[in-house]
């Protein structure tokens, strides 16, 4: 969802850059409501697939959703993977259909930047810059519940299960 915002935002200068469409994929329908709010230009269950598209941001770190994202994007086009699979092995289709439409598999990792953008993007300013974002896109608006941390495997499940939409834990109790 905030993938979604962020995309869909006109900045005030500090972050900029409209995306045309933006198409999000998700299996609840709150939180299909819930893109929508954000600046979703369409919200759809998985299979009713409006592409191919330029650029795939898998964000979910389910590895059907890496497929279908591998899947529903043009040939020559992007995929970026924002999710953490952790150890576990992902198993994908990269046969020679995969390898004749000359699509990038593209990793997200925010705790390091490239090489070539050290100079430009200061751990200090990269700190900036996302606390500049929080501010505009107000994360907490979209919390449908606050929990004692000791209830993080009650929330994780809630959440699998589509009944909350976003979690936020309490480190104070």
């Amino acid at each position: 969802l905030l993938v979604t915002k962020l995309l869909s935002s006109r900045g005030d200068g500090f972050w900029s850059g409209k995306f045309g469409t933006i198409t999000v994929f998700d299996m609840i329908p709150d939180r299909l409501a819930a893109a929508s709010e954000m600046g979703a230009s369409q919200a759809l269950f998985p299979g009713g697939s409006s592409g191919p598209f330029d650029i795939s941001i898998e964000v979910s770190g389910n590895a059907r959703a890496l497929q279908s994202a591998i899947d529903n994007t043009l040939d020559g086009g992007r995929v970026i993977v924002g999710s953490w699979y952790g150890n576990a092995d992902v198993s994908l289709k990269l046969g020679i259909d995969f390898h004749r439409s000359h699509k990038t598999i593209q990793t997200s990792q925010v705790s390091e930047i490239p090489a070539n953008l050290s100079r430009l993007w200061s751990k200090q300013r990269r700190f900036d810059f996302t606390w500049e974002l929080v501010r505009q896109v107000k994360p907490s608006r979209l919390l449908t519940k606050i929990v004692p941390l000791a209830e993080a495997k009650q929330a994780y499940e809630a959440l699998d299960r589509g009944d909350e939409i976003a979690v936020a834990f309490d480190y104070s109790s």
